[in-house]
């Protein structure tokens, strides 16, 4: 009886088996930063000062861009929140 239970059931327990192998061997590779400094080359002659100069600004600019979208639709995630308390 036990032979029969095992080769109805080995199967899946050794997909079972590999489905955790994978799982447990999975990696996240290692992150980057994003190198601005290759799209802003042609500003290269104006020395390293500006250059920290435009990047700050794109990256300041960036910023309220999403903190001005998340304003912006403040009164679109009060909505949804209201449907979801009256759901």
């Amino acid at each position: 009886m036990i032979d029969l239970i095992n080769t109805i059931f080995n199967p899946v327990l050794m997909w079972l088996d590999n489905i955790r192998m994978m799982i447990t061997n999975l990696a996240v590779p290692t992150s980057r930063g994003l190198n601005i400094g290759i799209y802003l080359s042609p500003f290269a002659f104006l020395g390293i000062g500006w250059i920290t100069f435009i990047s700050t600004g794109i990256a300041l600019g960036l910023t309220y861009l999403i903190v001005f979208i998340i304003q912006a639709q403040q009164g679109l995630f009060i909505k949804f929140k209201d449907t979801i308390k009256w759901w």
